[in-house]
């Protein structure tokens, strides 16, 4: 499939989001009923939307309505598929700055990603549509795993108390978000269980049954399941949620070098997927001292850029060291015959990589798909207009260019339903189709076909002979496009300051990150990442190990001392 060909060719708001006022004039933050109040007001506005499209498609089709018929064999019948008319827009939100916040809230409703009338707070339905994506970057992750040895496994969901409480640190950070579990059935259990937070708790305690020796090593495994976090902030889809489906590893190693090369050897399928196959980047940073990974020697992630100006991390990934495998006892007899602690490592992604697809492709018509997130990487619409043709034949070869796509692995569908060849276009333009391919009585007759690309509108008549030839190409080209786009966009949000003024500035205004030189990456420092977030409303999201350090005399402009680090500034989810 496209997935496969491509790894083989590349290896509510309905309320505005301002630009964040000066601290003074910052607005505090709103109330549970405030929330609720713009849920309420982008619900209404939903429904107003699609009471007027009702109103409007009524008006415009009354010849349809009133000569409604199907075939013997439930096919609609010319008469109804016939009927067109000026359609209106099924999704027009803007995505600017301001209007982000609705869009992306009114996009998981419209295209049909999650339900979130589910009667638990954070807890959405990921529908088929939905799920589909989740599921592609999973498989994805799953199929990288394996090429580098680590195999897959399942864990119980139930962690023990005390488990979960042997690294004091690692416990601390997560003991305020676990759901607890003290009963079954009417009994008490004889143990009280976390529903899993995150499974270093679930998994370690095994490997030290499973590993004796340095012929067990490396150990290598990884779980795609959901975790479960009391999150008592505003949830939203895909971003912030209480049940997070993810794809997490968690590795053992003789030593920190090799452990060290397997996390860069997950960052490169990182890489793959978000930038090659996803047509997005980020930052790649190390987390400052207060802000790592409970229980970890160091934390490094993937902070992307969202249209909002804010950032949200996309990947995380930890270096352990020995710390877990002290806790847990995980120890191995090495050559020498003496024993000794693991070094080992842990990396996850979830929901939110296809939360940053989806926001940063997207516009004001709805969605723009990667090929690979696309469950309808073509759709064929056909064109029913004068009598040259039946509409049996127009269907028959819309459907038998879906039959030459699907066996050239492109995944391909025909929309014969009776609404207006209008009214589709805007529906899998909303819904993010890369390609529309038009079929009509003079295609028909000549051979011909027209293809449509999404991201850009361009229209291109080809040969029927070459529909899979040229609709390969049209897929690999709206990549191509959309991750230059998308590249350029997080580019031109990264502002170098060397002021005070400048850093305000960048966060209030720009958006996305301010690169400020820093004095320290040490606990020492939090107090500076406070007095960063009273002046612009930003923290110190980190540093990136990669880059050179500030010139020598280069001072912080947050404590006037020698500046050791460029630090990242942003705004988070």
């Amino acid at each position: 499939d496209y997935l496969m060909e491509s790894q083989q060719q590349q290896a509510a708001p309905a309320a505005e989001q301002a630009a964040p006022a000066p601290v003074a004039e910052q607005r505090k933050k709103p109330t549970a009923e405030e929330i609720e109040e713009r849920k309420r007001q982008t619900d209404e506005l939903r429904k107003k939307r699609a009471a007027e499209q009702r109103s409007k498609t009524a008006q415009q089709k009354p010849a349809a309505a009133a000569g409604k018929e199907e075939s013997p064999a439930g096919t609609p019948s010319p008469a109804a598929a016939t009927a067109t008319a000026a359609t209106p827009e099924t999704f027009n939100f803007p995505k600017d700055r301001e209007g982000f916040a609705a869009w992306y809230d009114n996009i998981m409703t419209f295209a049909d990603i999650v339900d979130r009338r589910y009667p638990v707070k954070g807890m959405p339905i990921l529908k088929p549509y939905g799920y589909f994506m989740h599921n592609q970057i999973m498989k994805f992750a799953e199929q990288e795993w394996e090429s580098q040895g680590i195999q897959g496994a399942q864990f119980p969901v139930l962690i023990p108390a005390d488990f979960l409480g042997r690294e004091k640190e690692h416990v601390k950070g997560f003991e305020k978000e676990c759901f607890w579990v003290t009963k079954g059935g009417e009994n008490d259990l004889e143990t009280k269980c976390a529903l899993r937070p995150t499974s270093e708790t679930a998994m370690y305690p095994m490997y030290a049954l499973w590993i004796r020796s340095f012929r067990d090593l490396p150990l290598k495994m990884y779980q795609t399941n959901s975790v479960y976090r009391y999150e008592t902030k505003d949830t939203r889809p895909l971003i912030r949620v209480r049940e997070i489906p993810w794809n997490e590893g968690h590795t053992c190693h003789a030593t920190a070098a090799d452990a060290l090369d397997c996390l860069e050897q997950a960052w490169g399928s990182y890489t793959r997927m978000t930038r090659d196959l996803l047509g997005f980047t980020g930052v790649r940073i190390r987390r400052a001292v207060w802000d790592k990974f409970a229980g970890s020697e160091h934390t490094d992630v993937l902070d992307t850029i969202m249209p909002c100006g804010r950032v949200l991390q996309a990947v995380g990934a930890h270096y352990l060291g020995q710390k877990f495998a002290r806790v847990f006892d995980i120890k191995f007899l090495n050559k020498e015959n003496a024993w000794e602690y693991a070094y080992m490592t842990c990396f996850g992604i979830s929901t939110r990589i296809l939360a940053a697809a989806l926001a940063i492709h997207g516009d004001q018509k709805g969605l723009v798909l990667p090929p690979m997130l696309a469950q309808k990487q073509v759709v064929i619409v056909p064109i029913l207009v004068g009598k040259k043709t039946s509409y049996e034949e127009v269907i028959n070869k819309a459907k038998e260019y879906r039959d030459v796509l699907m066996r050239a692995g492109i995944r391909a569908y025909v929309d014969d339903t009776p609404s207006s060849p209008g009214e589709k276009f805007y529906y899998w333009e909303m819904k993010g189709v890369p390609l529309r391919m038009e079929v009509g009585p003079r295609d028909v007759q000549n051979g011909t076909c027209v293809v449509v690309r999404r991201d850009t509108g361009e229209k291109s008549t080809i040969q029927g002979a070459d529909v899979a030839a040229a609709c390969r190409a049209g897929l690999d080209a709206l990549l191509a496009n959309i991750r230059a786009k998308g590249l350029e966009f997080h580019r031109t949000h990264i502002t170098t300051c060397n002021t005070v003024e400048e850093m305000v500035h960048a966060i209030q205004v720009v958006g996305g990150f301010a690169r400020i030189p820093f004095h320290s990456m040490g606990m020492e420092a939090k107090v500076s990442d406070e007095r960063v977030h009273e002046l612009c409303g930003g923290e110190v999201r980190g540093f990136s190990p990669a880059e050179e350090v500030p010139a020598p005399g280069t001072l912080c402009i947050i404590t006037g001392k020698p500046a050791t680090v460029w630090a990242y500034v942003a705004r988070a989810y």
